[in-house]
């Protein structure tokens, strides 16, 4: 089997990041990168690896990047602290790794999210891009919140799947949607996307439903009940909270 570092991003994650760890123990790598936490997630993480760096957060490639260049092996798993990998997916990445076709795997992610798995809403689909040779792809620096690694080998995708807490607590899910299109914001200014007298209905209102009827039809988020309604309203509020915060930015410039 090729070698395999993990690398993981942490902050403040002492109520989940040894369960992470616990269940990828076997790789032959852990390599941690934490944002200055302020519990004990540095304690609970020593347990595993003593390859532990801090920086402050500047964006989620750039950090993505910097944890990569710590890593040893060629083939990383790039993974967060409230994911938790199942022996089924353990075992398919070994076997993946016995003699690999591909240069990356796609994986999947069952979301449990106020306690109920979803399974629906374009959140369960292999569409993580984690598992990968780190000398065939590179992270974008130029984005802000939206980290996927780009490869320019061939992709397969893992049947099974891994899994990730997205929280008990709406508020604290709030939380999260303002930091992230925040983020976005910032990433829609580097492209140049300006919200103008023109345009604003299409990006702070049309847009934003049209981002929930696809979640909620298309994407059959309707079969996840109420919590798939949810989960459709919040990646909803999600793009209107960016170009709103991105409409205000601009504002503030011009004045």
């Amino acid at each position: 089997m090729k070698k395999l570092s993990v690398a993981l991003m942490t902050k403040n994650n002492e109520d989940c990041v040894g369960r992470c760890l616990e269940s990828l123990k076997w790789a032959d790598e852990i390599v941690v990168l934490d944002g200055y936490s302020k519990d004990k997630t540095i304690q609970i993480c020593r347990k595993y690896t003593d390859k532990i760096y801090q920086k402050e957060f500047e964006s989620f490639p750039i950090e993505r990047d910097f944890l990569l260049k710590k890593t040893v092996h060629n083939w990383v798993l790039s993974v967060d602290a409230d994911m938790y990998f199942p022996p089924e997916i353990c075992e398919e990445i070994r076997s993946a790794l016995e003699d690999p076709n591909y240069d990356a795997f796609l994986l999947k992610g069952l979301t449990i999210f106020l306690n109920h798995e979803i399974k629906h809403c374009g959140w369960y689909e292999p569409r993580y891009l984690r598992l990968f040779k780190k000398e065939k792809g590179h992270y974008d620096l130029t984005l802000r919140c939206i980290d996927p690694f780009i490869t320019q080998g061939k992709i397969g995708t893992l049947k099974s799947h891994f899994i990730h807490y997205g929280g008990n607590d709406f508020a604290e899910y709030f939380a999260k949607i303002k930091r992230y299109s925040a983020l976005t914001a910032e990433e829609y200014q580097i492209k140049g996307i300006r919200v103008s007298k023109i345009n604003w209905l299409w990006y702070l209102c049309f847009k934003p439903f049209l981002i929930f009827l696809y979640k909620y039809f298309i994407k059959k988020g309707i079969l996840d009940g109420i919590v798939g309604f949810l989960v459709c309203l919040n990646s909803a509020i999600s793009y209107y909270a960016a170009y709103a915060i991105l409409w205000d930015n601009q504002r503030k410039l011009e004045q």
